[in-house]
């Protein structure tokens, strides 16, 4: 098989940068935050502390929000069949503004490890 055969079978397995992008999922949402109970939870999601806890419980957190969507993977991928590939050159930069790390604060007032109010920042 000719060196250029060899680069054409390999442009669709290369180019799918957008698709991987946009299915990785990863962050919450402020719903489900408001389910959890403890520090323990809290810190299970991937919220990272930003503050100390002060005297009266409260302490600040940094949460990444929610991204990644299958939906958005699969259009994507339909997009990149459809042009050939040349979906690419606009679809990677795209999903990589969407996938910036953005995120929240929260200030979460706790009573011996155990939730007790959530205030979005």
């Amino acid at each position: 098989m000719s060196g250029m055969k060899k680069i054409l079978l390999l442009v669709p397995v290369l180019c799918s940068c957008s698709v991987m992008m946009a299915s990785r999922r990863g962050g919450t949402d402020i719903e489900t935050i408001q389910t959890i109970a403890t520090r323990a939870d809290l810190l299970a999601l991937g919220a990272t502390p930003i503050s100390e806890t002060t005297e009266d419980g409260k302490q600040t957190f940094l949460i990444l929000k929610n991204h990644g969507s299958i939906v958005r993977a699969a259009m994507h991928g339909l997009l990149d069949v459809a042009t050939g590939f040349l979906w690419e050159l606009a679809g990677t930069p795209i999903e990589a503004y969407l996938s910036e790390r953005k995120s929240f604060s929260i200030q979460v007032t706790f009573n011996n490890e155990h939730i007790e109010k959530i205030e979005l920042l």
